[in-house]
């Protein structure tokens, strides 16, 4: 399927990730749960970035990106291990040393030997539909996250703000500002900005960039890169007039934060090339959340277009991998 095919289907996607949610058939908690470890990458990892901004968690919750397992995990501890997949590697390690430490386990994926693990050790599995690049993925892993986390009376009832997210990219109509903001995009250094309750998107963006439209960009937060990164747009001379500025914008942020954001534009603006403020649309955390990266995979395909690149491919991961496991 074609990447413009599948951005435009994000909202379907979304229908049938509830549906796959529902029917799921999950265990009851050995122990109590003291704290969650997100085990994933990449796409795969994504959806946990946005459950952190979306839903109150009632216990301690971490992403972790790499072989080994998080310190603390215990027989306490409720591992949702998240590989689209099933094969990334340094997932397969750490669920592996999260088994051993007795861990309660929930692995959601689409096969692999994350699928084969689960089934051979007796643990939760939510199983995703084949045929998804995972960066594509992610209201798959997003969803079945919050279905996990209710089912153990981690979180409060999400599914209102779900319908209301397909609702709002059922209407979606901002195609022609996507394209305006990719010809910003387009041969300029980008950098995003949210604040740190938001820093999904920002994330989201930068990473749809990277694999979409083969480009470089970075992202911070607010207020954090007020203590740093700030005080970097003096140098170098010749790079400020080149970058493309995208504040992204929602309404839960504290007031401190959005008065931070004002000031801020006071002072990057004159010295960057470009500066634009997005807003997010719709009430609810998730719905916002869901248009913000809505607006993002299209700014990324059409800038893929710009940069004339094919989207889908990501040959240089997949060469990486390669390359991985002949040594």
């Amino acid at each position: 399927m074609e990447m413009k095919d599948l951005i435009a289907g994000f909202s379907g996607q979304l229908q049938r990730a509830v549906e796959i949610g529902t029917a799921a058939k999950l265990s009851q908690p050995r122990n109590a749960i003291h704290n969650i470890a997100l085990l994933g990458l990449g796409g795969s990892a994504f959806g946990g970035e946005i459950t952190k901004n979306a839903v109150q968690i009632k216990v301690p919750f971490q992403i972790h990106r790499n072989y080994d397992a998080p310190p603390y995990v215990s027989t306490n501890t409720l591992v949702i291990v998240s590989s689209y997949s099933g094969n990334t590697e340094e997932t397969l390690q750490a669920v592996l040393a999260c088994h051993q430490r007795g861990a309660m386990i929930v692995c959601i994926t689409s096969g692999g030997e994350l699928a084969k693990f689960a089934q051979q050790n007796g643990y939760d599995l939510i199983m995703l539909p084949t045929g998804y690049p995972p960066r594509t993925a992610a209201g798959f892993s997003f969803v079945q996250q919050l279905f996990v986390l209710k089912h153990f009376n981690l979180i409060g009832e999400f599914l209102p703000e779900i319908q209301e997210s397909i609702q709002l990219l059922n209407d979606f109509s901002d195609h022609a500002f996507a394209r305006e903001l990719a010809a910003d995009c387009f041969e300029k250094a980008v950098v995003l900005y949210s604040s740190d309750a938001s820093d999904s998107i920002s994330i989201r963006f930068r990473q749809q960039i990277n694999e979409n439209a083969k480009q470089l960009c970075w992202n911070h937060y607010l207020p954090e890169m007020n203590h740093n990164e700030l005080v970097g747009w003096e140098k170098p001379d010749f790079l400020l007039p080149k970058t493309m500025v995208i504040f992204l914008r929602w309404s839960y942020d504290h007031p401190r934060v959005n008065l931070r954001f004002d000031i801020n534009k006071e002072i990057i603006e004159p010295k960057s090339g470009k500066l634009t403020e997005v807003w997010a649309k719709g009430t609810s955390k998730i719905a916002q959340l869901m248009y913000l990266l809505h607006l993002a995979d299209w700014v990324s395909l059409y800038l893929a277009e710009l940069n004339a690149v094919e989207p889908t491919p990501v040959r240089v991961i997949d060469y990486l991998k390669n390359a991985l496991s002949m040594r």
